[in-house]
């Protein structure tokens, strides 16, 4: 028996390293997994714009996702990688801001800071789910008339709530449209990214559909914090049960826990990376539970203390 539980022993230590050595990997090597770059090149003309989009920022409680552009001319619209040869104009599906930017010729570029709509709910976290596009076309002036765009395209985009990018005839009008050759970068702690790019020949106007979730050891903390709350709040009330049925004088250690617990476990459950306030899916799943079982447990203890205390004093 000695030998057996020595290897008992020694098997859950090494068990336990291999765990941890398990999540210290996976916590270094996270940004790779949650991270998202696309690179586009849809023309081979050598005469277009890069374009470098990068994602700053989400607001869940706003339905946001911030992002910065930058451009960068080649071939015959550039003087050099920060100056245009000729007057170029960026149309984005920007809902804070303009959505219409120029940079004049001879002029250095500057990056342009960006914010498109969230489609998705964060009641659902931490298994909430976002969506969004970005649309973007770059213009330069040429000396032929817009040709009238499509009824349907017209249509598609005629409401004014929309998040699409409205091009318009007067966005077209005496100009051309740039082949643009984008690079889509996406790194947000706590955040995975996916997406796809596609690009409408017509107008070289790109599209970025991106899809978001929480990254997955948000959600394995979330779960984990969710557990921890609710295995309290049970062995709490599995204490109050025991001492309330015993005998003699009562052990008042149980309402301590308990009034404690009831200011703590609010603490336990903002540790959860980026969670919303109270009200969400995982607190009917558990927090809420287990307050009202932490507070009913401290309730009914302290009340039955009372009965106790009076019923010995009769005596």
């Amino acid at each position: 028996m000695g030998i057996w539980g020595r290897i008992i022993r020694i098997s859950s230590a090494i068990a336990v390293m291999l765990i941890y050595l398990s999540v210290l990997w996976l916590g270094l090597t996270e940004e790779k997994r949650r991270s998202l770059t696309i690179v586009a090149s849809p023309t081979e003309n050598t005469d277009f714009v890069i374009v470098n989009v990068r994602v700053t920022s989400i607001d869940t409680a706003q339905g946001l996702l911030h992002g910065r552009i930058r451009l960068i001319p080649m071939g015959r619209f550039s003087i050099d990688k920060t100056t245009p040869s000729t007057d170029l104009t960026l149309l984005v599906n920007s809902v804070s801001g303009r959505q219409a930017v120029v940079f004049p010729q001879g002029e250095r570029i500057v990056p342009v800071e960006f914010s498109t709509l969230l489609s998705g709910t964060q009641n659902k976290y931490p298994f909430d789910r976002y969506t969004t596009d970005i649309e973007l076309v770059v213009t330069a002036p040429a000396k032929k008339k817009a040709e009238p765009l499509p009824q349907d395209f017209i249509e598609e985009t005629a409401d004014p709530l929309a998040t699409t990018l409205i091009v318009g005839a007067s966005d077209l009008d005496r100009s051309e449209t740039i082949p643009l050759k984008e690079n889509f970068i996406a790194s947000i702690t706590g955040v995975k990214f996916e997406g796809t790019v596609t690009q409408n020949d017509t107008y070289k106007l790109i599209q970025t559909s991106i899809a978001m979730r929480r990254a997955n050891n948000v959600i394995a903390v979330s779960i984990i914090v969710m557990v921890i709350m609710f295995v309290l709040a049970i062995s709490v009330v599995g204490m109050v049960l025991h001492v309330s049925a015993s005998p003699g004088e009562m052990n008042l250690l149980p309402l301590s826990l308990c009034v404690t617990l009831i200011f703590g476990l609010p603490a336990l459950r903002n540790i959860q990376p980026g969670v919303p306030a109270v009200g969400i899916l995982s607190d009917s799943m558990s927090f809420i539970w287990a307050e009202m079982m932490v507070a009913i447990s401290a309730i009914a203890l302290a009340w039955t203390w009372i009965i106790r205390a009076r019923e010995n004093e009769k005596r």
